[in-house]
């Protein structure tokens, strides 16, 4: 395409003067196709507006997969692929592996009903024997285990509970079961690191709330 005429440029160099024609050459250039795009220009773009949707969509569902996927060896779609397969094969295995279980659940769960209904039928001697049962175990640092079996009889609870925050413990979980007139407690007690419980006086303090008739 030949060149059109400019205006000399005061103060610019011939070459200097050509390189600037040049450059505004190819903008005008440029802005042509912007301003007037043909047929195949829009359907090129359409093309490419499409295929970034799908690369866009197909990105999502690969880290979709990366997330469920546990162990990922490498982050590049072939070996995302390749784990989630083994993955799937792994899960299949244990799948099977349950299955063959299955069979031998029902007897195991006949024997302990049938051990269940025994020990009901047993006399009330060995709940008498345990009456007044407290014990206090340290798990770890600041913390301690206590298991109780007393009678269950309207506040008793809630005294245990205020024997503990007596002592400046805090009751962090406790699981109970009643049984024929009876309560088994399980305490997790938690002391604060500047306070210091006397063990041996709050086991007594808990023994005297159960069995009043120590004293």
């Amino acid at each position: 395409m030949p060149r059109r005429p400019r205006e000399a440029v005061v103060g610019l160099s011939p070459e200097a003067a050509d390189f600037v024609d040049a450059v505004l050459d190819g903008w005008g250039d440029e802005v042509g196709q912007m301003e007037m795009p043909g047929p195949e220009t829009r359907y090129k773009s359409k093309n490419l507006q499409a295929e970034r949707r799908r690369r866009t969509k197909l990105n999502g569902r690969l880290l979709a997969l990366r997330a469920l996927v546990p162990n990922i060896t490498k982050m590049s779609k072939e070996s995302t692929l390749v784990d989630a397969i083994s993955y799937i094969k792994e899960l299949q295995q244990q799948k099977l592996e349950l299955e063959m279980e299955l069979p031998g659940l029902p007897d195991q769960d006949l024997e302990k009903q049938g051990s269940a209904s025994s020990a009901e039928t047993m006399p009330m001697e060995t709940p008498q024997l345990q009456q007044g049962k407290v014990e206090l175990n340290p798990m770890r640092k600041n913390k301690y285990h206590v298991e109780m079996i007393y009678k269950n009889k309207k506040g008793t609870f809630a005294q245990l509970l205020q024997t503990f925050s007596r002592f400046g413990a805090q009751v962090t979980t406790v699981n109970s079961v009643a049984f024929s007139g009876y309560c088994e407690t399980v305490f997790c007690i938690e002391v604060r690191e500047e306070e210091e419980i006397h063990i041996s006086e709050l086991r007594l303090q808990l023994l005297l709330i159960i069995e009043p008739q120590i004293a």
